[in-house]
């Protein structure tokens, strides 16, 4: 039954896609017709799947698409809101920026758009986004609606955009105005709405020329001068539905139950889609489980039962099963029987650290405790900053801003360039610190601190505390300055000091020989006061508290006072260091991060030269994330911090290649530039651990700053988030230049470089960079290099020096959402691992991996953090490959105006207080409690009212869907007894258990030939055999015809045909190339998720071995499902004949389990565990200690909070944090630890060994 649209009158336009000669028709009676543009395939109407549709070809950028009127959204505002909604069927398209839709002005903005991946974004500056991150069906209809309702006037406490898919909320982008700065910048994006709206706006097309135009199909298109609520998307989306269609989009909706566990009563939902749909349950077993979800009290054994849903609409009707276990109250559901015995690998010692990066206010204002802002008058930003610098990057110098930051009689100030600091000493660069000024007798100054676009004071004095002043200054006559404290209303708060100057015309630095220090009589927001007597030239401003990190000794950092005594200017705001050291790092990277890199300019690079030695001397820099950087916080300051903190230092510097993200335009360094910055990797080297002093300047240099011991230095990163083949070139140069320094110099210190695969997880530039790394690439590439000045091409041939870089560590960054954390949980268990002969890794071949960056994009929210402490339980389980994990990003100051830079962060600040996140505790909670070894463990769960161990097992399957194969043979084995368990010869009758996958229609058997799969298009076609076979060995037997793809074959399978299937394929030749496998868990490839992901298998090195199958040959495949352990899954293929295996890999096995995410580590002493409830419903879990010795009393600690806490983003706030730890102690009964796990909730649990 057709149902009326809501809010009909508040349609703009409707693409009903019903006229074949012009398909962009209005159909709303407002005459907002599409035109079609192109200069390729253009859009036509068609019946696709029974719908009437506008198919879209494709192509390059401007190649078919749908133009709108200019005037579509000039009566949408901040009042109205409006809503996008429309049919999709997707094709499998060149790239994940293909627009559904882009209305905006360009690709400066604003705009907003749609991606086929279902991000959406409202953009003017920076992203207000909602991102589905989830996988989409291709070839066929889904509804897609985004509704982005208005904040009229600042009056409504939340707004913000919404993502539906098929009629559910899927996203929630609502943005609170208690959100720091986030409500502003949302109310800035939609004011741009105001007058006519945007003028260029496009079906299938976007506002940048490189993304391609959308390939695929829409249907009722639409857009409404409103925010369409729940009920309205719902109502629209079954307007052009049948019943049976109703009912069968509500069978595909995620209806599910809070576990398949159940021993309390439950609540049985009662209707889908808004009503539309009702729901009658019914039960195998009355008397165990009624229909109404009540469960028999009195039950005395676990029951299996089965749960049906019939969803009803009219006189149509589907019905679901839910396979349940229902349990005695005393029955505990999950065991976790440990086995010490077991397979073990290392821990690494350094495992868990952080990412260090001057983004939000974290080094200037934040940690370092310089409470002056703009000290030195050289405030600036660059001349030129963006795409106009060119491909070679060049700076067209710094537009000074002098008096950025102070008040006062700024009048009677003038600002001089000439007879400064920088002709003081000498200095050849005359960007360093070259401006200061010269006060009128008589003014006043006024210096509020590192304040915001309000202005307001941001000094914080705390009352009898003191503050150490310094000042660079001269005068041509008798002058004096006087310095004092205030209040925010100019009142004095602290004694009045005079500085008497000399009169001679030079420079002196007053404040070290004799002391100026300040006490604050009230503790308030505050600024300095300067006034002058004569006039007087001043620089180099400075007032440091005196309550710093390191300024007495500090428990648990033997080195922290004596940094403090050396180094006068390592002066860092304690609070913030106690807790990066309550968070137990084992290592610091630094500085950056995006800083590092630099952006547009090669003088943006963060050059480490130019943080060290007197801080007049240092050479500040622009912060690509918005503001000036002094480096007072330098390299120096960043390896006594880390050695305070007992961590090893790891420093990440630019490798020739700026910022790719924001500057790929500007080709890598080459020539003289390219050697500054090689020298600027082996300079560093001395500086850390070099310890000739007198003969080596960078040791000298470290000596003079109060430090002669040396670093440790073990780790150095070697670019940042680079990608392509100008990275890959100069990283092979830059390598083989530090390797033959520190052989030459330092043969006996052991140094691993850090690499990098790009920015995100599971994109082309990942899947490139492993390939590479991996010693992949072949032949030579002609690559353009700059010197800074003149780009000039050189040829480049791959692995001169070494055959691949498997012995570096690998950097790779995520910041994914919360459901592609917890299934991506086992991310690592199918990265390539090398064994020696004797069994041990392989350290210069296996993958090492650095996750450099990660974090949920949930904002700061209990939710969030439950992820990262689930992705982090796979970190723990696959420590032979996760060498090194660090969040980012770490601090987030919070300002007065709202900015900011970057959300989630791990520990939020303000000038007086700091505050921690759930996500901050969690990381502490695995850095602090972590052994040296891994435990192995058994899980324990109930299938079918029957206690089972989870291990892999299941059936096959064989199936391809763009080639013409032909099925031969198929045997499994198993693999202990060799026995065979089944056989196929596919000439002779089918075996009676075969089963065809959904969609085979065109394949089929023919006697004497075997089974002929013919290619479908997309969808898969062949056939699987249920089974619960473990432990076996799969040999088949195909003929490859001709095709674009492979065979895939199958193990492990369950739930065949249904949307949440459990396999693993191998497959050789997929898409006509990749070989690998591909790990579906409950009907995700976890691979896939997100919008970057261009990804079609697992593991790192899926990019690494492409093969074309050769046409009309017969092949050879095996499958080792489980090996004699059970825990490895080996493939290999072969053209039949051959001895020699085409791909052999090896990859860890294990079942895939989300009902508890845990693992196990050990050392000498303790035995530690960490679990993870992800889920709505508490657990109980019996852990079997039998086979360990224990002291009978165990700690745990648990991070948990109210469901109606769970995704309030920010949820800790300043003086209120709502989500923090909870320890408690416990005793073993009988060898076993009976644990409560809340829901959504993190757990870690500590027993002691006895001795």
């Amino acid at each position: 039954m057709k149902q009326p649209v809501h809010n009909h009158e508040q349609l703009v336009l409707h693409y009903a896609s019903v006229e074949r000669e012009s398909p962009g028709t209005d159909h709303s009676g407002n005459g907002n017709h599409a035109t079609v543009y192109g200069n390729g395939q253009l859009p036509v109407a068609a019946i696709l799947q029974g719908r009437p549709a506008i198919l879209f070809q494709g192509g390059k950028h401007g190649s078919g698409y749908l133009q709108l009127p200019e005037h579509i959204l000039s009566e949408v505002n901040d009042d109205t809101g409006l809503t996008v909604a429309s049919w999709i069927y997707l094709q499998s398209g060149q790239s994940v920026w293909e627009r559904i839709f882009d209305f905006g002005e360009g690709e400066q903005g604003p705009y907003m758009f749609l991606t086929r991946n279902l991000r959406g974004a409202c953009f003017n500056g920076s992203d207000i986004a909602v991102d589905y991150n989830k996988q989409l069906p291709v070839g066929e209809w889904f509804h897609a609606a985004l509704s982005i309702s208005g904040t009229k006037g600042a009056t409504e406490s939340s707004a913000g955009p919404k993502l539906y898919l098929n009629g559910q909320l899927v996203v929630d982008g609502s943005i609170s105005q208690t959100s720091s700065g986030a409500y502003l910048k949302y109310r800035q994006w939609l004011a741009t709405l105001a007058g006519d709206g945007y003028s260029r706006n496009y079906i299938g097309r976007s506002q940048f020329a490189a993304d391609p135009d959308f390939l695929g199909a829409i249907s009722d298109f639409r857009l409404y001068r409103t925010a369409l609520s729940d009920q309205d998307i719902i109502t629209l989306m079954c307007e052009t539905l049948s019943d049976r269609q109703i009912v069968a989009l509500a069978g595909e909706s995620d209806l599910s139950l809070p576990s398949s566990i159940i021993k309390d009563s439950i609540a049985l939902p009662q209707s889908l889609l808004g009503g539309l749909v009702t729901i009658e349950w019914s039960s195998s077993k009355l008397d165990v489980l009624s229909a109404e979800g009540v469960v028999n009290e009195k039950l005395t054994e676990p029951q299996a039962v089965k749960l049906t849903a019939e969803l009803c609409r009219g006189a149509e009707s589907r019905k679901l099963g839910f396979e349940l276990t229902v349990l005695p109250k005393t029955e505990i559901p999950y065991e976790i029987v440990l086995q010490p015995q077991g397979k073990t690998v290392e821990v690494s010692p350094d495992l868990y650290g952080l990412f260090y990066e001057d983004i939000n206010n974290a080094a200037d204002g934040g940690i370092y405790a310089e409470l002056v802002r703009n000290r030195s008058f050289e405030a600036f930003t660059f001349d030129s900053f963006s795409h106009v610098c060119g491909e070679n990057g060049h700076s067209t110098g710094r537009r000074r801003n002098p008096l950025e930051g102070w008040y006062g009689e700024l009048e009677k100030l003038e600002v001089c360039t000439e007879g400064g600091l920088n002709e003081h000493f000498g200095l050849q660069d005359a960007e360093i610190n070259a401006t200061y000024v010269t006060a009128a007798a008589g003014a006043t100054i006024i210096n509020k601190g590192y304040n915001d676009n309000n202005h307001q004071c941001a000094m914080s004095f705390v009352a009898n505390e003191g503050y150490g002043f310094t000042i660079w200054a001269k005068a041509e006559a008798n002058a004096s300055i006087q310095i004092e404290l205030q209040n925010a209303d100019g009142q004095t708060i602290s004694e009045q000091l005079s500085i008497e100057l000399q009169p001679d015309g030079k420079w002196r630095k007053y404040g070290i020989e004799q002391p100026l220090r300040l006490t604050a009589a009230a503790t308030v927001l505050g600024q300095l006061a300067i006034s002058f007597t004569g006039s007087a030239s001043i620089d180099m401003v400075s007032l440091f508290p005196e309550q710093v990190w390191g300024a007495s000794e500090e428990a648990g950092s033997p080195s922290a006072h004596r940094n403090y005594l050396g180094n006068p200017n390592y002066r860092l705001r304690k609070d913030m260091v106690v807790a990066l050291q309550n968070m137990k790092p084992r290592f610091l990277r630094f500085p950056g991060g995006c800083i590092s890199e630099g952006s547009h300019v090669w003088d943006n690079v963060y050059d480490w030269k130019h943080s060290v030695g007197e801080v007049e001397l240092r050479k500040e820099n622009f912060n690509v994330w918005g503001y000036m950087m002094t480096l007072g916080l330098g390299y120096m300051e960043y390896f006594q911090l880390a050695e305070d903190l007992n961590a090893t230092p790891l420093p990440v510097m630019a490798c020739g290649v700026l910022c790719q993200a924001r500057s790929d335009y500007a080709n890598p360094a080459g020539g003289k530039l390219r050697d500054y910055y090689i020298k600027n990797f082996t300079d560093l080297i001395d500086f850390a651990i070099s310890e000739d002093i007198e003969g080596n300047e960078w040791a000298r240099m470290r000596a003079s700053m109060g430090h002669p011991e040396p670093f440790e230095l073990r780790y150095l990163g070697v670019g940042n988030e680079n990608w392509g083949t100008e990275f890959f070139a100069n990283f092979e140069i830059f390598y083989a230049a530090i390797e033959r320094y520190m052989q030459k110099h330092y043969p006996g210190h052991k140094l691993t470089i850090i690499s990098t695969v790009g920015a995100q997880a599971d994109d082309d530039a990942y899947q490139q960079g492993w390939k590479f790394l991996r010693g992949k690439y072949e032949g030579s590439e002609t690559i353009a290099f700059t010197d800074g000045c003149c780009s000039v091409e050189e040829t480049i041939s791959w692995y001169r020096d070494k055959p691949h870089y498997m012995d570096t560590i690998v950097d790779e960054h995520y910041y994914r959402s919360n459901d592609y954390l917890l299934v991506n949980a086992d991310r690592y268990n199918y990265y390539f691992r090398a064994y020696n002969e004797q069994g041990q890794l392989d350290e210069t071949l296996t993958s090492k991996v650095f996750v450099g960056e990660y974090a949920s994009n949930d904002k700061n929210t209990l939710a969030g953090a439950i992820a990262e402490a689930a992705i982090m339980t796979g970190f723990e389980n696959n420590a032979d490959v996760v060498r090194l994990a660090a969040y980012a990003p770490l601090f987030n100051k919070v300002l007065t105006d709202g900015s900011y830079r970057w959300t989630p962060d791990c520990i939020w600040f303000d000038d007086t207080d700091i505050w921690f996140t759930p996500n901050y505790y969690v990381q502490a909670m695995f850095a602090e409690y972590i052994g040296t070894r891994t435990v192995a463990s058994q899980f324990h769960t109930y299938r079918n009212g029957s206690k089972a161990a989870l291990k892999p097992q299941g059936g096959i399957s064989l199936s391809t869907a763009n080639a013409h194969i032909v099925l031969k043979s198929v045997v499994v084995k198993d693999e202990l007894s060799g026995e065979t368990l089944f056989e196929q010869d596919f000439a002779k009758p089918l075996h009676s258990a075969w089963r065809w996958l959904e969609g085979s229609g065109a394949s089929q058997w023919q006697s004497g030939e075997g089974v002929v799969l013919q290619p479908t298009g997309g969808k898969r076609t062949g056939l699987y055999l249920e089974a619960s076979w473990s432990k076996v060995v799969v040999e088949v037997v195909a003929h490859y015809r001709s095709g674009k793809d492979g065979l895939y074959i199958g193990v492990g399978l369950q739930q065949a045909n249904t949307s949440k299937t459990d396999v693993i394929e191998y497959v050789a030749g997929e898409h006509g190339k990749a070989t690998g496998i591909k790990v579906f868990k409950k009907g995700v490839e976890a691979y896939t998720l997100g919008d970057f992901a261009s990804s079609t298998m697992a593991g790192n090195l899926r990019a690494a071995y492409d093969e074309q199958l050769e046409d009309d040959t017969v092949y050879c495949y095996r499958v080792v499902y489980g090996g004699s352990e059970g825990d490895t899954l080996h493939c290999s293929h072969r053209k039949q004949g051959e001895e020699q295996d085409r791909f052999a890999v090896a990859y860890k096995l294990e079942a895939y389990n989300d009902e508890v995410f845990y693992s196990t580590t050990m050392d000498d002493k303790h035995v530690y565990m960490k679990l993870v409830n992800a889920d709505a419903v508490s657990k109980e879990v019996r852990v079997d200690l039998s086979q360990f010795a224990l002291q009978e009393q165990y700690q745990t600690i648990v991070l948990t909070g109210a469901a109606d806490l769970l995704h309030v983003p920010n949820v800790n706030k300043k003086r209120a944090e709502l989500i923090t730890p909870r320890k408690e102690t416990a005793s073993l009964q009988q060898n076993e630890a009976i644990l409560l796990l809340p829901p959504h909730s993190v757990q870690v649990v500590v027993w002691e060994l006895k001795r």
